[in-house]
């Protein structure tokens, strides 16, 4: 009789875990899914947090992630948590996410910790839905991103949850004051055996128009945009070019090239506290 009971709560058992096992339909590719995720990030794992012996072999449970870029939602803290699968949770094993290595993710908030998935998970961490592609790892040798359907150019990604339109006027001005002002960029002006140098010159990029960067100056002179036309017709040298310019949710990367000492510029900002802040920098020569 014993013998029975234990049989019988074996198979109830393993019923239980079949009952709550995960059972999702693909909702599509990473174009389709991210748009309804929380956060959609550029990360780095940076290390497991907890494991839990799954088939006797212990399986990262949490893990912590390193925020480098943010394309969608709001996120200002440097590292999250992430929690993977238990079993049942139709989330991915996070053991399929290698220490060190840079994804895009598209996060959903995390959950109130209970019995049925992670105790200590709560709602300020993230977790990640399994349902679909919703991570690419990304190759920083050719900037492109890779999933299990997909193939994305990184550039191509940014650029579909640019932000700039949400920049407001004082966010250019911060922006680019910060910019001109860089201190490892000072030396390059020459304003002392040129004085022309002293108007600065940004040629004209994208939808900006004239009032964008009003009240932005160098050398007690407002900053102005001229088109490449003007830049042309007036024979002038002394420009700023805008290389690359991409914009997340509080977040800006540029590039600032100046052709008449074939420098390039390019400072990562993040808003912090309500002010534009650089938090990368690295300044090359031809």
């Amino acid at each position: 009789m014993r013998t029975a009971i234990i049989i019988l709560t074996v198979f109830l058992s393993q019923l239980s875990m079949k009952t709550y096992a995960c059972d999702c339909e693909s909702q599509g590719n990473f174009y389709k899914v991210s748009p309804n995720s929380d956060l959609v990030a550029l990360v780095k794992i940076n290390k497991y947090l907890t494991f839990k012996d799954i088939y006797d072999s212990p399986t990262p449970m949490s893990m912590e992630v390193e925020i480098l870029e943010v394309f969608k939602g709001v996120d200002n803290r440097k590292t999250v948590k992430v929690w993977g699968d238990v079993g049942h949770l139709c989330r991915p094993y996070l053991n399929q996410f290698s220490v060190d290595s840079i994804y895009v993710i598209a996060f959903q908030k995390g959950e109130k910790g209970s019995e049925f998935g992670h105790l200590n998970e709560t709602e300020n961490d993230y977790s990640i839905s399994n349902c679909g592609e919703y991570w690419l790892k990304a190759n920083r040798k050719s900037d492109t991103l890779i999933g299990s359907e997909s193939t994305i150019e990184l550039n191509r990604l940014m650029g579909l949850y640019d932000r700039t339109k949400d920049l407001t006027p004082a966010d250019f001005k911060e922006i680019f004051q910060k910019a001109l002002d860089f201190p490892d960029l000072q030396q390059y002006y020459h304003t002392d055996f040129d004085s022309t140098r002293k108007q600065v010159i940004i040629k004209y990029f994208g939808d900006a128009n004239h009032n964008n960067l009003q009240g932005v100056s160098k050398f007690d002179r407002q900053v102005i945009i001229k088109t490449e036309e003007e830049i042309k017709k007036e024979g002038i040298k002394n420009y700023f070019g805008l290389g690359d310019w991409v914009c997340g949710t509080n977040s800006v990367r540029m590039q600032l090239y100046y052709p008449i000492e074939g420098i390039t510029l390019s400072l990562m900002f993040k808003k912090i506290n309500n002010e534009w802040t650089i938090t990368s920098n690295a300044l090359w020569e031809e």
